[in-house]
């Protein structure tokens, strides 16, 4: 092979490890006294998907009971029809830097997952994505787990979310014993003023945004 040839795939391939990829995300809320019956057919369809299915369930109760992540493959628009158990169906698309293969057995792992919707800002979409990178930033630098990152691309007014994988609630809710100064530091070497400037940054960025713990389900 040509060296000229040889240095032209070697590039190719370099950057298709850095390339997003596409995910599906489906928002589903039962009907009144379908959620049983709901759950059991999106595990079918985990199944019939051979795993390939994130489906976590909303511990709370919003506006959607269950929200089914996917890669979104050579028909990202083509969803499974809910409407006779389900009385709200969504989906859209987005996409992450973190790949499937990565993204899964973390799936699998975990029994809780931290998962934040942002509405942004006018104009300020980017910039909540970049602030997004920082806290993640922040949080590996204190021993803790950074988010994976979503930026929807089609079929939603949520410009990005983030889900945090956790084995439980006492994982998700515990902080390492660290001095205050490493935090300090760790908050300032990621791009923020001070560690109290994390949040009001964030602030600053979103119009509005929903919190939610979710379980898995098989």
């Amino acid at each position: 092979m040509k060296p000229f040839i040889s240095i032209v795939l070697l590039s190719i391939i370099s950057l298709s490890s850095y390339a997003d990829e596409e995910y599906r995300i489906t928002l589903l809320r039962a009907a009144p006294g379908s959620l049983a019956t709901l759950i059991e057919q999106t595990s079918e369809y985990k199944e019939s998907k051979q795993g390939n299915v994130s489906i976590m369930r909303h511990s709370q109760g919003d506006h959607w009971d269950l929200m089914i992540l996917e890669p979104a493959g050579k028909t990202p628009l083509k969803t499974k029809n809910y409407s006779e158990i389900a009385d709200f169906q969504h989906s859209f698309l987005a996409k992450s830097n973190v790949s499937w293969s990565q993204i899964r057995p973390k799936a699998n792992e975990s029994d809780l997952f931290h998962i934040e919707m942002f509405h942004a800002v006018h104009g300020k979409a980017q910039e909540l994505l970049k602030q997004r990178k920082m806290e993640n930033a922040y949080l590996t630098a204190t021993q803790r787990k950074a988010n994976v990152i979503f930026e929807t691309t089609f079929g939603s007014d949520v410009d990005s979310f983030t889900i945090g994988y956790y084995k439980d609630l006492p994982a998700f809710a515990s902080m390492p014993d660290l001095p205050s100064e490493i935090f300090s530091k760790a908050a300032t070497d990621a791009g923020f003023k001070s560690r109290d400037d994390i949040g009001l940054y964030l602030r600053q960025l979103i119009l509005s945004h929903q919190d939610t713990l979710a379980t898995r389900v098989e």
